[in-house]
């Protein structure tokens, strides 16, 4: 993102006017985005493309690792980042995809930081005041087969952020505001994961979530592949799936990957990207707990 912009109450109203914050799937517009006229981000910015047909704005590396996280839960359906929490009452923010509750009423987050007796965050520029919009990093709607759509709310920090008053404050507003509608919310740093396990996430969310997804007979013989993929290098593997599925090497690649994203394939993420590397499996509980949004764990302390 541009630096040297501003947050000034003109900006926050110009993103209410355009619809950021509003919308679903690939209508979403995320508040925060990478943009000539957003002020800039601290951390290095990633802009991506992925299935639901739109653009997704990740703030920073930690941000980016998270996302692959999230793309990774089981039966998710929408996956909005930099969203915006309503400053006042409002329809609980599950009401976008379930219509039956628009009409119900949540409390926004200047109700419930005067609850909890903490200042609520403002804006002022040449003595205009305005309350400011706080946002959570990632919000992942799943909807499990015969069950209701539900949401699961995502903060990303690093742990030594929480050593801030303030910012254990805000994270405290951010986690009443989801825990009042009845939504999960998690607290992620990079203590929750291995290092080695966010790398390689990074590295396998390119072939898992930015290209067009193999079809399911192609996933299962890749996964039924298991047995003898495992100990075999990264280029071995790779050559044995194209001469069993009859398809080159890209698409062996991204094969391979979705298969590891959609748990068909259950890798043991700790592995060392070198091409000489052996690919090791795990057991299948093992390998979401290695994931920390598909474990439900949570760097918030009470």
């Amino acid at each position: 993102m541009r630096k040297g912009r501003r947050f000034t109450p003109a900006r926050l109203t110009k993103w209410s006017d355009q619809g950021r914050g509003t919308g679903t799937g690939a209508n979403y517009q995320p508040w925060h985005q990478i943009t000539r006229d957003d002020p800039g981000s601290r951390g290095r910015s990633h802009v991506l493309n992925w299935t639901f047909g739109r653009l997704h704005h990740l703030l920073s590396d930690q941000e980016l690792v998270a996302f692959g996280f999230a793309t990774m839960v089981p039966d998710l359906v929408d996956l909005r980042e930099q969203f915006p929490l309503s400053p006042d009452p409002h329809s609980p923010d599950v009401a976008d995809y379930r219509k039956d509750l628009a009409y119900e009423q949540a409390a926004g987050t200047l109700d419930v930081a005067r609850e909890l007796g903490f200042k609520h965050p403002i804006i002022r520029k040449d003595g205009v005041r305005q309350d400011w919009v706080m946002t959570t990093d990632l919000v992942l709607t799943v909807e499990p087969p015969g069950r209701e759509v539900s949401l699961l709310a995502v903060s990303v920090k690093h742990h030594d952020e929480l050593d801030k008053r303030r910012t254990r404050e805000l994270l405290a507003i951010e986690r009443a505001y989801w825990l009042q509608q009845g939504v999960d919310w998690l607290l992620l740093t990079p203590q929750l994961y291995e290092a080695s396990v966010g790398l390689v996430v990074r590295v396998g969310m390119h072939w898992a979530t930015g290209h067009a997804q193999a079809d399911a007979e192609a996933l299962h013989a890749c996964a039924a592949l298991g047995h003898r993929l495992e100990g075999r290098s990264m280029d071995a593997a790779l050559a044995l799936i194209s001469a069993h599925i009859s398809v080159d090497t890209l698409a062996a690649q991204r094969i391979f990957w979705q298969s590891v994203w959609t748990g068909l394939l259950p890798l043991r993420m700790s592995w060392n990207l070198r091409p000489a590397s052996p690919i090791a499996l795990v057991a299948p509980e093992a390998f979401w707990g290695q994931n920390p949004i598909t474990a439900r764990r949570s760097a918030w302390k009470d």
